[in-house]
């Protein structure tokens, strides 16, 4: 027997000593228990990074010199994202903050269930006369017979327009987590009547017309429920205004820290295609400790996987009213500035079950189902912004 033998991989040509490669048995033997320990000391590694993490994120939770918090900054008065929301001085409408006349309050019956105590909430935005954009879930088992828009920034004396029909997006079927994860949780309202004495919002109508907005200011409204109810999760952080239930139109701050566009689909309803996609945000602390969406963080915390909100980075530096959604707060619109005026660039949609510092919030991209909205719109029904 030779003592080396040649093989050829590839046109390469390897030579094999049998007498040296047994005397280099231990050697290998010794790289491999190396190799092993390299491995174990990266997932201890791992797991420690993971943790720490977590232990932030929950650290912040339950430190009470903090928290609980539940969508607004602690050491702010909550009063404050009241009068922004209805643009009181000195958050008047104009160049520094959007008009939110506009954002309104959605209420209506279960269409599944006939008991007079089933009942939805949430939020929505005029975009034209007698158009709402909302978010698909906030009215997919309402009954539109039984439905109501509530105009004003206090729901409880606003005025009410009836609900003619929803529209709801051909890609939403109600499984709920595809849906939300895709960017499909949008529909339109149709009222039975023009609503008077509100200017509608300007929306992101053009295709990608957002796409140059990173790290832009934004601001978001909406009738987000802070009642001290039983099963509220607002815990110590409830409002109330003097009956029981929270009824104010609030709005927050935030910057711009993801715009995603999620693939496409074969249309239906003649529409040639139909995207996803998502206008993203996370709730800064005021020690810029909870920086979510900060490049490096893993994707995920201990009350949320928020992976699917791809890489980037983001400020830690919170907005003097930084927020973020909570219970009803869906299908409020997000505002951002695009060619010196305030449009509309999302609607409010899904985020973690804390409501509080590192929340990651992910809102419905309008500019994407800018063709599927006006393929709603019609000459007897248009909705403004669509040619």
């Amino acid at each position: 027997m030779e003592d080396s033998v040649e093989w050829g991989i590839g046109g390469v040509i390897f030579s094999v000593d049998h007498e040296a490669t047994l005397k280099k048995t231990d050697f290998r033997k010794g790289i491999v228990f190396a190799s092993i320990g390299t491995f174990l000391f990266s997932i201890i590694v791992v797991i420690t990074v993971i943790f720490s993490n977590y232990w932030t994120v929950v650290s912040l939770a339950l430190d009470d010199t903090d928290g609980p918090e539940f969508g607004y900054r602690l050491d702010v008065e909550p009063e404050l994202y009241e009068d922004l929301g209805a643009n009181r001085y000195p958050y008047n409408s104009g160049a520094e903050y959007p008009s939110f006349s506009s954002t309104v309050s959605i209420w209506g019956s279960c269409i599944s269930d006939s008991s007079p105590d089933c009942g939805w909430a949430g939020s929505g935005v005029i975009i034209s006369s007698r158009w709402i954009l909302t978010a698909a879930h906030v009215v997919e088992d309402m009954d539109p017979n039984d439905s109501l828009i509530v105009v004003g920034s206090d729901w409880e004396y606003g005025d009410v327009y009836e609900v003619e029909s929803f529209y709801i997006h051909p890609s939403w079927n109600g499984n709920g987590v595809d849906e939300l994860d895709l960017g499909f949780d949008i529909a339109l309202v149709e009222l039975s009547e023009h609503i008077s004495g509100i200017y509608p919002s300007s929306w992101a109508n053009q295709d990608d017309i957002d796409d140059s907005l990173l790290g832009a200011t934004i601001f978001i409204s909406g009738f987000g429920d802070y009642s001290d109810y039983e099963d509220s999760f607002c815990d110590s952080a409830c409002l109330t205004d003097g009956n029981e239930f929270y009824s104010q139109r609030r709005a927050w701050a935030n910057t711009l820290d993801r715009v995603i566009e999620i693939g496409t689909q074969s249309g239906e309803n003649d529409v040639a295609s139909l995207r996803g996609g998502h206008i993203v945000y996370d709730f800064d602390s005021p020690d810029g400790r909870s920086n979510s969406l900060a490049s490096g963080n893993l994707g995920f915390n201990f009350f949320q996987d928020y992976s699917y909100a791809g890489e980037g980075d983001s400020s830690p530096n919170p907005h003097a009213l930084e927020g973020a959604g909570v219970p009803g707060d869906s299908g409020g619109p997000v505002f951002a500035k695009i060619g010196g005026k305030w449009t509309v660039i999302g609607l409010s949609s899904h985020g973690g079950e804390n409501f509080g510092y590192a929340n990651v919030a992910f809102n419905t991209r309008v500019s994407v189902h800018a063709e599927w909205i006006c393929s709603i719109s019609s000459t007897y029904k248009p909705i403004s912004g669509c040619a």
